[in-house]
């Protein structure tokens, strides 16, 4: 299978590849034990940058994944050698997986006190934003197919921004910080950024 950013309009794999949900889930987790998947993922342009300057305004910043646990050792690898030491906790969803069970995003964010859900996953946007947590939608130089919102059936769709780099993430934040600072309790910001 040879494919492109590009005919990834959505995150149901199984629709793309035109196969079944379970052969869908065993083609990813096939993909886990590759070296693309674990050294040749990049990191987004202006990510580390700005969740440095996030980081050091107050803002406690944790990943909310739905990434399986099977690859948790794996993720957290990654997420150190790239972002080391800004992130105060990972939480995986569990979301695909060929074991154990999955846990939502909106569920993961109500728990841990998340006030904003940074997802590239329009599903998961409108999952959080449906539970009130507000949501930045990022569609990366409006260049990803999957990231896009439906044109009607979003619930509190105020309550989600879509953001086409971190300088847009970084200035929807700075414009959502006063409300943010005024409801959390007791920490100042609470964000999660994702990794779907």
């Amino acid at each position: 299978m040879e494919y492109t950013v590009g005919d990834y309009w959505i995150y149901e794999f199984a629709k793309i590849w035109h196969c079944s949900q379970e052969r869908s889930n065993e083609i990813v987790h096939e993909f886990f034990k590759s070296q693309h998947f674990t050294d040749g993922i990049p990191v987004i342009p202006g990510a580390l940058e700005a969740l440095t300057r996030l980081s050091g305004a107050d803002m406690e910043l944790v990943v909310v994944t739905s990434r399986q646990h099977v690859i948790q050792d794996v993720t957290l690898d990654w997420l150190d050698r790239h972002y080391g030491g800004l992130f105060q906790e990972v939480y995986f969803g569990n979301h695909f997986a060929l074991e154990g069970t999955s846990r939502k995003k909106s569920d993961i964010c109500k728990t841990i006190g998340a006030q904003v859900l940074i997802d590239d996953n329009p599903s998961y946007a409108t999952e959080c934003a449906a539970a009130g947590i507000r949501v930045l939608l990022y569609d990366w130089r409006g260049d990803y197919p999957w990231s896009k919102l439906p044109d009607s059936g979003v619930r509190n769709r105020e309550l989600i921004t879509v953001v086409r780099d971190w300088a847009e993430v970084e200035a929807a934040l700075a414009e959502l910080a006063p409300s943010l600072t005024a409801a959390a309790a007791p920490e100042a910001g609470h964000a999660a950024s994702s990794s779907s």
